[in-house]
């Protein structure tokens, strides 16, 4: 009988599992609070982890642009003072000294080719690949210019530099750089 009037004397709702969340209504309320503020950090951490990756690789990119540009700048006026060089031995007509000049650049990190191009003609009269030497040169642009021009496709960057005479141009100084060397 005692039994029957203890469960009689309950309200409703509060036998099982509700009950039990019922009577300790605080102890879950701050477990909830817990849940919530424990997924909004997890979400707030990941959206700060994403910017920080999206960041870094903006970094990165414009890090390898600048060095691109860098490098693109530094072949560009080696490219001028060497055809000064080619040119002063071209006035004299040494060719085999022009062959040495070439040889010796093709072996810097990143050049694979270096040509001179006959401004008269458009053919080919020095080439580190002597394959090339003797074939017309196609880029009528390259030819024309007048000053220090440069190309890129993909990650080759040409460098075109005229070499200037005394009273004409003999010609252009073509130079293939590979930007994906390091």
């Amino acid at each position: 009988m005692a039994t029957e009037n203890s469960t009689k004397n309950e309200p409703k709702g509060q036998s099982g599992f509700g009950g039990y969340i019922l009577k300790h209504k605080m102890v879950f309320t701050i477990l909830l609070i817990l849940v919530i503020i424990s997924l909004w950090a997890f979400i707030k951490i990941s959206s700060v982890e994403n910017k920080y990756k999206k960041e870094i690789l903006k970094m990165k990119s414009d890090y390898e642009n600048k060095m691109d540009s860098l490098t693109a700048k530094q072949i560009m006026l080696t490219s001028k003072v060497f055809s000064w060089a080619i040119r002063s031995e071209l006035t004299r007509e040494n060719k085999e000294q022009v062959n040495q000049f070439f040889l010796s650049f093709i072996k810097e990190p990143g050049v694979s080719k270096v040509e001179f191009v006959n401004a008269s003609d458009a053919k080919v009269a020095l080439s580190t690949n002597k394959k090339d030497e003797g074939t017309t040169f196609t880029d009528q642009l390259a030819i024309m210019t007048t000053q220090t021009i440069n190309y890129r496709n993909d990650s080759v960057l040409t460098i075109v530099s005229p070499v200037m005479g005394l009273n004409n141009k003999l010609g252009v100084l073509v130079i293939e750089y590979n930007l994906t060397h390091k």
